[in-house]
C-alpha cells in the first residue's frame, strides 16, 4: 500500500474519478497518460489498476507520489508522446485553462490508439446557476466579477514569457461536445458528478421554459443549413436539444465525460466533409 493512499481526497470531482477507475477492469499492459496530473491522484489508481502510468504536468513537482515521476509539459504544445500509442488519457481539471481546445484535444486524438478512451473534468458552465451568472454579470459565479487579467493568471515562469491561466476557458456542454466531434471523438457516456443545490432550485422554475424555447429553437432552425444532409443535419440538431436538457447538462457542477476516439484527425475532416452536398 502508498503511503499517500488516504492523503488524496475522496470528495468534489476526485470521488468520481476514483470511483470510474476502480470500476475499470485490470488494466496490465495498458497505457494511461494523465495530464495535467497534480499530486498523482489519479496516476496511483491508473497504476493499482496495473496499467503504465506517463504523468505530466506544467508543475511536475506536485507530485507526492514516490514510484512514479511526474515530468514536464505543457497542454498548448505538442505532447511528448508517440502517436497512437496510448490506451486511456485522464484530463482531470486541465483543458478550461487552455486557450487553444480544440489544439488539446487534436493533441488527445494524435496520441490516443484506434478506439482508446479520453477521460475529461472540467467545471460545467452549462448549469443553470452558472448561466444564471452569466446572464447577470457575465461570470459563472454571482459572487465573483467577471475574469480579469487580476485573477485570470495563475502563474507565470520568471524567466520566460510564457503566461498559465486560469478558469478563463470555461467550457459548456455544448461548446464541449461540438469541439469533441471536430477532433473525431464520440462521447460514449456523461457521468453523473455532485448537483448544484442552486441549480436545483433554479430548474424548477426555469426547466418547464427553458425546454420550450429549446424545442421551439429546434423546430425553427432544423431547415437551415440546407448545404448539410437533411437527416445528419435534423440528428445532430436535435441531439443537441436532448444535452441542453439533461439534468447532468443542467445540475451538475462538473462535466465527467467517458469519451471514445472514433477516427484520427484526417479522417475526421474526410468524414466532416461527406456531410455536407456536393
Amino acid at each position: 500500500m502508498n503511503k499517500y493512499e488516504y492523503d488524496f481526497p475522496k470528495k468534489g470531482i476526485n470521488k468520481y474519478t476514483t470511483q470510474y477507475i476502480r470500476n475499470l477492469p485490470d488494466l496490465t499492459g495498458k497505457i494511461v497518460l494523465d495530464i495535467p496530473c497534480g499530486d498523482g491522484r489519479a496516476s496511483y489508481e491508473f497504476k493499482k489498476k496495473g496499467a503504465e502510468v506517463k504523468a505530466f504536468d506544467l508543475f511536475p513537482d506536485f507530485m507526492k507520489l514516490t514510484d512514479i515521476e511526474s515530468k514536464y509539459a505543457d497542454l498548448s504544445e505538442e505532447l511528448p508522446i508517440e502517436s497512437e500509442s496510448v490506451d486511456y488519457i485522464i484530463c482531470q481539471e486541465g483543458i478550461e485553462h487552455i486557450p487553444n481546445q480544440l489544439k488539446v484535444l487534436q493533441e488527445f486524438n494524435r496520441v490516443l490508439k484506434k478506439d482508446a478512451i479520453l477521460l475529461i473534468t472540467t467545471p460545467n458552465d452549462s448549469q443553470i446557476k452558472v448561466r444564471m451568472s452569466n446572464f447577470l454579470l457575465e461570470t459563472d459565479l454571482w459572487k465573483r466579477m467577471p475574469p480579469t487579467e487580476v485573477d485570470s493568471i495563475w502563474f507565470a515562469e520568471n524567466d520566460t514569457n510564457k503566461l498559465y491561466y486560469g478558469h478563463l476557458f470555461l467550457l459548456g456542454a455544448q461548446h464541449f461536445q461540438t469541439l469533441l466531434t471536430l477532433s473525431g471523438f464520440k462521447t460514449k457516456k456523461r457521468i453523473k458528478t455532485d448537483f448544484s443545490t442552486s441549480s436545483l432550485i433554479l430548474g424548477v422554475v426555469f426547466y418547464p421554459v427553458l425546454a420550450v424555447m429549446t424545442f421551439l429553437a429546434y423546430f425553427l432552425y432544423k431547415d437551415e443549413n440546407k448545404h448539410v444532409e437533411e437527416k445528419a443535419r435534423k440528428r445532430i440538431l436535435f441531439d443537441r436539444a436532448i444535452l441542453n436538457l439533461l439534468p447532468t447538462t443542467l445540475f451538475n457542477k462538473h462535466i465527467f465525460w467517458e469519451i471514445k476516439k472514433e477516427s484520427n484527425n484526417i479522417e475526421t475532416i474526410s468524414k466532416l466533409r461527406q456531410m455536407y452536398r456536393t
